[in-house]
C-alpha cells in the first residue's frame, strides 16, 4: 500500500493543479513592512488565488491557473515593450 503524505498524486483534487501563485503553500508574503506589518497579517496572508487554508488547500482548477498564468504572461509582455 502506497501511503505517502507528500505524494501529490494522492491529494490533488480531480481537474486541479498546484496553485501557481503560492506554489501550494497556501500563504503569500504581505509586503507591508515585515516586522513592522501594519495589516495584522504578520508578514503572511492567505493566498488570494487558491484561498489559502480556507480555500482549495493549495490547489486551483486548471482553467483558473491557466488564466492566471496567461495574465502574468500579458503583464510580462507589456513590461518588455516599455
Amino acid at each position: 500500500m502506497h501511503d505517502d503524505f507528500y505524494d501529490d498524486d494522492l491529494h490533488v483534487p480531480k481537474g486541479h493543479v498546484r496553485c501557481p501563485l503560492c506554489y501550494g503553500q497556501q500563504v503569500v508574503n504581505c509586503h507591508c513592512g515585515g516586522d513592522l506589518c501594519v495589516c495584522v497579517n504578520y508578514g503572511e496572508k492567505p493566498c488570494p488565488l487558491c484561498g489559502g487554508e480556507y480555500g482549495g488547500e493549495g490547489y486551483v482548477a486548471k482553467a483558473k491557473a491557466d488564466a492566471y498564468l496567461e495574465r502574468q504572461a500579458e503583464y510580462a509582455r507589456a513590461f518588455e515593450r516599455d
